[in-house]
């Protein structure tokens, strides 16, 4: 199969006609796919879109429009509540570590599982001290204390992956110490962190979160009013169980709805997820 032609601004708007789509305003129209990759713009088109390639009858440019800023006002809102997880969960695991081990604790692989692998964990941590060569605190480290880091210091330069692996890497007793201050089962968290390393990394890349399907199911915690899958909505719940900070939670709560009440008569949140009754589980 050949690579699809270039097609200029006026080819775009004139494919989207051809397939169906009401074009309110053409400089409007031109004024977007400039702004935004049409690659990107159309996948936004697939809820409308039918099975002979041509879209649903009544679908214009400004609702799919309108459902690209949503999901971008989403991912936004979305990426603050990651970032108080990310921190936290890097607070509880180098504080119980070193409580337990010792601030250098962190470079010994006998204090860790089967899972840990000495040597890419080492390539992990020079890459992260050449990557932050300028930074003061490595400077400071470097000056003062020979390179020498306290875990402490070390994992605010790990990236939410990598802290999710950390985490499926401790022993399982610390697992179950920082489990329980977050009030939740061990394995849970495990899983929960490697499901939300893709929702992170979805958020930084700006990929669409709208009408799509994560890439794990996370774990279902017991007696859980319902089961979650790999829907947005799920992704949701799992970040409500690990957020510590109360006011983060109500906050983002009550910005989501304010969200989905200013663009609900253009969006479905079923194709996020969400329930017919969703708010009382928020």
């Amino acid at each position: 199969m050949e690579v699809k032609n270039f097609k200029t601004l006026d080819q775009q708007i004139e494919l989207l006609k051809d397939r169906g789509c009401i074009i309110e305003d053409e400089v409007f129209a031109k004024k977007v796919l400039s702004a935004v990759n049409y690659y990107r713009f159309s996948s936004y088109f697939l809820p409308f879109k039918q099975d002979d390639e041509t879209y649903k009858t009544g679908t214009t440019f400004n609702k799919v429009y309108q459902n690209y800023i949503f999901d971008r006002k989403l991912r936004n809102l979305i990426s603050y509540l990651i970032e108080g997880v990310e921190v936290a969960l890097k607070t509880l695991i180098a504080y119980h570590h070193s409580a337990k081990f010792g601030s250098l604790g962190y470079l010994d692989p006998k204090n860790y599982n089967d899972k840990f692998d000495e040597e890419t964990s080492k390539e992990n941590m020079d890459k992260y001290i050449r990557r932050n060569s300028k930074h003061p605190v490595i400077i400071h480290h470097n000056d003062k204390y020979n390179g020498k880091y306290p875990f402490w210091v070390m994992i605010e330069f790990y990236d939410f992956g990598d802290m999710s692996k950390l985490f499926s890497q401790l022993t399982t007793d610390l697992q179950k110490t920082i489990a329980k201050d977050l009030n939740q089962n061990y394995s849970n968290v495990a899983s929960w962190l490697y499901c939300l390393t893709h929702l992170r990394n979805s958020c930084a890349h700006y990929s669409r979160l709208y009408n799509t399907k994560m890439i794990a199911i996370p774990k279902t915690p017991l007696n859980y009013p319902i089961n979650l899958n790999k829907t947005i909505f799920s992704y949701v719940l799992v970040l409500k169980e690990l957020t510590l900070n109360s006011d983060d939670w109500t906050d983002f709560r009550d910005k989501l709805k304010l969200l989905i009440s200013e663009y609900g008569a253009s969006i479905d949140i079923s194709l996020l997820g969400f329930q017919a009754n969703w708010e009382i589980h928020l």
